[in-house]
């Protein structure tokens, strides 16, 4: 696979640093690690998956910053053409990493819900690229191949030794609270917890990376949508996870609905996606200014 690097809009510090060139490196080796790993063992069926190993990887991305902040920020301008499986899914993994830190996890639990966010997509594997990497809109045809992955991953991860819940989580993320997910349109309970997690995680880094057919969305206006379609999510973890990945844009310059600049200073407990921010020196707190919202971070 060509490994392409697909450049934001506009290049700031940090992707001119030396951390950002280290980091981007070892993001793109870990990713051709996942990719040839989980390749090896789809072809040789007789073998563990190696668990260790891609916790070990994760880890190490993890810990080349002392800061989760700057390790998030950095990881958000790391982003690729051909690599839709491969850079997400340890996106994810990392999201869910720091999930399992708010949430007061056990180090096994922290474990078990990081290797969850590595493999939800596994089942990706077994769709063809050119459905994956398509621009246009996908056939009833090719959205029906797409609603298959889950099961495929499922299928897969069952053959090998691992937690039910890591399983789940490749069966599950794509299941909403209200019954209108896939593939088997469970609701609330009948979704496995570390599924719910998964699918929160995995839709918004979705959303907040580009793809072939559009611009990445801005945070903020993922957890507009993530607010909009409420019913679809579990309540709690939907606000735990918004209010853990806001804080990591505190202190970030962003651009407003006017096109003018202001800086985060602050979340708001009461609306995640309407930060408090300072414009030429003034405190506003963008929810009580109904004409303004966070168009894009710098």
């Amino acid at each position: 696979m060509e490994w392409k690097f697909l450049a934001e809009n506009k290049a700031g510090p940090a992707r001119k640093s030396r951390d950002y060139r280290l980091f981007s490196e070892r993001v793109i080796q870990s990713a051709q690690m996942l990719e040839k790993s989980l390749s090896e063992y789809i072809v040789r069926e007789d073998e563990d998956l190696n668990t260790n190993k891609l916790l070990k990887e994760t880890r190490e991305i993890i810990a080349l910053s002392d800061d989760p902040t700057h390790t998030f920020r950095i990881l958000r301008r790391v982003r690729r053409y051909d690599d839709l499986t491969y850079i997400h899914s340890l996106n994810v993994a990392i999201l869910c990493h720091e999930f399992a830190n708010w949430m007061h996890m056990t180090e096994e639990e922290q474990d078990i819900l990081t290797l969850a966010g590595l493999l939800h997509d596994v089942g990706k594997m077994g769709v063809p690229g050119k459905i994956i990497k398509k621009a246009g809109s996908l056939t009833e045809e090719e959205y029906s191949v797409i609603q298959q992955h889950p099961q495929k991953g499922y299928d897969f991860l069952k053959k090998h030794p691992l937690d039910e819940r890591i399983m789940n989580a490749a069966l599950m993320h794509h299941e909403r609270c209200d019954g209108s997910g896939y593939p088997n349109g469970l609701k609330a309970d009948e979704i496995d917890d570390f599924a719910k997690i998964v699918g929160i995680a995995d839709y918004y880094d979705a959303l907040t990376s580009a793809r072939v057919y559009r611009e990445p969305h801005c945070p903020f206006e993922v957890f507009r949508m993530l607010q909009e379609e409420h019913e679809k999510f579990d309540p709690n973890y939907m606000a735990i996870f918004m209010e853990g990945v806001a804080s990591f844009y505190i202190g970030c310059e962003v651009v407003l609905s006017d096109n003018k600049r202001a800086r985060i200073v602050d979340t708001n407990p009461m609306d995640q996606s309407n930060p408090i921010v300072k414009i030429n020196g003034l405190i506003v707190n963008l929810a009580m200014a109904p004409e303004l919202d966070v168009k894009e971070i710098c």
